[in-house]
């Protein structure tokens, strides 16, 4: 197949000969199942393009796939194997553009691509709307205390006292002092989602500028300590760096007030867990939690063992109604690639050393 290649990074030192300009799809047999036909869909061709069916794959038949095949442009997704050092260093190397289809590039996607002017993509901001969607439902669950509703209902005929509000301590969103620890896409979006509920919102991020949350309507905190000490719910938003990791300590917990709510969707090192599983675990706080420092989140968790807390196993990303979303997101940034036009979602080296 020959095409005109034209990109943005056009004086990058990795250009393959025109002879060997290859198109590959390295995804699961599952992820091509979901994925080949919204390509289709979005009026992307797939004909003459390659598929490397990647799920039984070890290493070294990865590797040898990549350096015979050599392709310029590779579409990868969940499941992809990370991209060996040694090929990524290769001096044949002619791959030029990455498009990921999903969110964190860092376990495939060697650092040493990025230096080298190879062109790297996730899907930027296509699916933020479902995390703060996500969010929104572990915080109302979380007031309404979700996880005792089974209890209740198993035991109903036997209450004594027919207002359930009074066993369930049930609470409304409404008027809250909602506090948000990060202002990304998906803080962003949260905010509109919130506004409806007239909720007072603050927010904390080191190195945002004052005036970004302004133009959103959100007082800017000063502190986590600020934030955490001014919200009767505080959801983490924050990305993974140096500074972030591990922040949310039991210090910075107790800042809270008692009956407090803590949501978690961003990332699981960023929280103390042990000091999380002790305060909460105490009734002091209200959790609802999709992401954790190890996953799956092991049967010997701490957390596991708290009646009230809403855990949900990191599905706080895409739907299945957000497949195609995601799917015309890449088949438009792989014709601006072709195009030679800029690509959205471009995962600068900045963003690849925040993320995990």
């Amino acid at each position: 197949m020959t095409t005109n290649l034209a990109s943005p990074i056009e004086k990058t030192a990795v250009r393959a000969p025109a002879c060997t300009q290859r198109i590959v799809f390295a995804l699961t047999e599952e992820s091509k199942s979901h994925y080949l036909p919204l390509f289709a869909e979005a009026g992307f061709p797939i004909a003459g393009y390659d598929w490397i069916d990647i799920s039984s794959r070890d290493k070294t038949a990865w590797e040898k796939s990549l350096v015979e095949i050599n392709p310029t442009l590779l579409v990868t997704g969940w499941g992809t194997p990370a991209m060996p050092e040694s090929y990524a260093q290769s001096s044949c190397l002619g791959l030029r553009y990455v498009c990921h289809l999903a969110g964190s590039v860092k376990p495939m996607v060697p650092r040493s691509l990025l230096k080298r002017g190879v062109l790297v993509s996730n899907w930027g901001t296509t699916i933020s709307h479902t995390v703060a969607e996500h969010a929104m439902l572990l915080v109302l669950g979380a007031l309404r205390n979700l996880p005792a509703w089974k209890d209740y209902l198993d035991h109903w005929k036997d209450r004594v006292t027919p207002f359930a509000v009074y066993m369930l301590q049930t609470r409304s969103l409404r008027g809250r002092r909602v506090g948000i620890h990060g202002f990304g896409a998906v803080a962003r979006e949260l905010v509109e989602m919130l506004k409806p509920f007239q909720v007072e919102i603050a927010s904390y991020s080191h190195g945002v500028p004052r005036e970004l949350f302004k133009q959103h309507g959100v007082r800017c905190c000063d502190s986590l300590e600020e934030l955490f000490s001014q919200s009767e719910i505080v959801i983490e938003c924050e990305a993974l760096t140096p500074l972030s990791r591990g922040s949310i300590t039991e210090k910075v917990l107790r800042l809270l007030p008692e009956g407090a709510v803590f949501i978690n969707v961003a990332r699981g090192m960023i929280v103390d867990e042990a000091a999380l599983s002790r305060v909460a675990g105490e009734g002091y706080l209200r959790v609802g939690l999709d992401v954790y420092r190890q996953e799956p989140l092991p049967d010997s968790s701490r957390l596991l063992a708290i009646q009230e807390a809403l855990l949900s196993p990191h599905i706080a990303g895409p739907t299945v109604d957000s497949f195609p979303l995601i799917a015309r997101f890449a088949a438009r940034n792989i014709r601006a690639f072709l195009d030679g036009t800029p690509v959205d979602g471009v995962v600068t080296l900045e963003a690849y050393d925040r993320s995990t």
